[in-house]
């Protein structure tokens, strides 16, 4: 099983892994922003399992293919529901509104990554709905605005934010395009700039 690590899109994929691991641990330490900081690492990370994946197809060992789809889908899980969920559930400190949205979220994810494991993209490379893969970024946007909003009211626009972004993943209505080609290097330039981001504010005194 470990050979199939030797892939270097797994292998990206196992390091996105150990990333996603990361940013639980510093997440439940009570480090939020450095943990999106780190699951934003993640994030980029897949993309670029699948760029690799596609740039090297003849080299790729026979099942190292679908073994990375399972396993990418394994992470994709991590870092799209599972970690935006206990995220929901911290800022909102034991809200019914923080329960209900990491509820949705978590069905609407769980629902919309198996209709891709079968379905896939469209013929013209597009997600049906949003992609679980906007979350995380959502996260980092929404914890670098923090400072601008008000405390008491921060829990309930994440929770919002989610319950939307929830029946986003499992609309049938929009088509967006998966991020390939020149849309990889943008995606690792904005997690980069956005982990920097949240680690300056996660210093003492740079939050009010």
């Amino acid at each position: 099983m470990i050979g199939y690590l030797r892939d270097y899109a797994n292998a990206i994929t196992a390091l996105a892994c150990l990333c996603a691991v990361v940013a639980l641990f510093l997440t439940l330490n009570g480090k939020i922003e450095l943990g999106v900081a780190a699951m934003l690492w993640t994030w980029f990370l897949d993309h670029w399992d699948g760029h690799v994946a596609r740039k090297t197809i003849a080299l790729r060992r026979p099942g190292a293919a679908k073994f990375g789809k399972s396993f990418d889908g394994f992470v994709d899980l991590i870092h799209g529901v599972v970690f935006p969920a206990v995220i929901i559930m911290l800022v909102g400190q034991g809200t019914p509104l923080s329960l209900l949205a990491s509820m949705l979220l978590t069905l609407a994810g769980t629902i919309r990554l198996s209709y891709f494991e079968n379905v896939g993209l469209t013929a013209d490379a597009r997600f049906t709905g949003i992609p679980v893969s906007y979350d995380t970024p959502l996260l980092a946007i929404l914890l670098l605005a923090r400072p601008q909003i008000v405390d008491d009211v921060f829990p309930t626009v994440v929770s919002l934010a989610f319950v939307i972004l929830a029946l986003l993943h499992v609309t049938t209505a929009i088509r967006v395009p998966a991020i390939r080609g020149t849309g990889v290097p943008i995606a690792t330039g904005f997690a980069i700039a956005g982990s920097a981001a949240l680690v300056m504010i996660s210093q003492p005194g740079v939050q009010r």
